[in-house]
């Protein structure tokens, strides 16, 4: 067998060309599917058996070159990933456009007569033909694998990880850390300032374009707020909405959360509500997940791509 010598040895080691024995090294190759199992090692949650916590593209066991997390793998992420040579993309959200996240459109449900809300054997469901292929879809799937990208989701189990790891990220990107309640971290208690500096503060933090939407007067004095990452359910919204001034959120539905702080605010009630868009208030939330990553995949560079606002308003 071919010896180095010890010279070559020490000036190759000095270049950092051999950091490690070879069979040390050849073993740091590591695996999507190697990685996801350390994910469920470390995340400290009990994994769920039914999830959207799952490989959406690409091969499981294939080597990764890079790790990449977003709140969404849009074509733009996905592009910026190829850039920095990363394979692995770790979403929040769904990559197709459906919780189904299939690489074809969604087939519509069945549809035909069903009295009573039930079929009977009189008045059977219509299936519904198989749906159309769908250029954007197309596209986008043809991309990923050209560039041999894996695609993984973690939704489910990294909102289960305490600290709340969204409403952290938030925070972290919002300045307010130091401002964070210990026995909830999604509740603020800041500097008091008007609701207007603080949505302006919000939007210049963010870097948002378009996507804010806010309920209540721009006078209102805010010192607590809540964080509420995500989509909210109206629930949640009503449980700590009596004990803070304001509430960040990600997305809600119009009909229910907007509506009952409106009507709040017509009541005499001094609350707010401040709307950034789903997608923008989890974005904090994935690069919390890319530092984190980096513990415990130490072997590949891991790096958080945010997803920009996708709204503009016009002037």
């Amino acid at each position: 067998m071919h010896q180095i010598s010890r010279r070559k040895f020490v000036a190759l080691t000095a270049t950092g060309i051999v950091t490690a024995p070879l069979a040390l090294r050849a073993s740091a190759r590591v695996t999507a599917q190697e990685v996801i199992d350390r994910i469920k090692k470390n995340l400290g949650v009990e994994w769920k058996p039914e999830t959207v916590d799952t490989f959406k593209a690409g091969d499981p066991w294939a080597a990764v070159t890079g790790i990449v997390t977003t709140s969404l793998a849009s074509l733009d992420v996905l592009g910026r990933a190829v850039k920095e040579r990363a394979n692995l993309i770790v979403t929040c959200e769904p990559t197709f456009f459906a919780r189904a996240d299939s690489p074809t459109p969604p087939v519509r449900r069945p549809s035909g007569p069903v009295p009573g809300g039930r079929p009977t054997p009189a008045t059977p469901l219509t299936p519904s033909p198989p749906a159309a292929p769908d250029p954007v879809f197309e596209a986008k799937d043809e991309f990923i694998k050209k560039h041999n990208l894996i695609v993984w989701r973690f939704s489910d189990h990294w909102r289960m990880r305490r600290p709340e790891p969204f409403a952290q990220g938030l925070a972290n990107a919002l300045g307010w850390s130091k401002f964070r309640d210990p026995g909830n971290p999604t509740r603020m208690t800041i500097p008091e300032t008007s609701l207007e500096a603080l949505v302006s503060h919000v939007k210049q933090s963010l870097k948002s374009r378009g996507g804010m939407r806010i309920v209540g007067d721009p006078r209102l004095r805010v010192r607590t707020v809540a964080l509420l990452p995500g989509t909210t359910a109206i629930q949640a919204s009503l449980e700590v909405l009596p004990d803070v001034d304001a509430i960040v959120a990600g997305e809600v539905r119009e009909w229910e959360t907007v509506e009952y702080v409106r009507d709040t605010v017509a009541l005499g009630g001094k609350k707010s509500l401040a709307l950034l868009g789903r997608i923008v208030s989890e974005d904090p939330g994935m690069q919390v997940c890319a530092e984190w990553l980096k513990t415990i995949v130490p072997e590949v560079g891991t790096t958080w791509i945010p997803v920009a606002d996708p709204y503009w308003r016009p002037v």
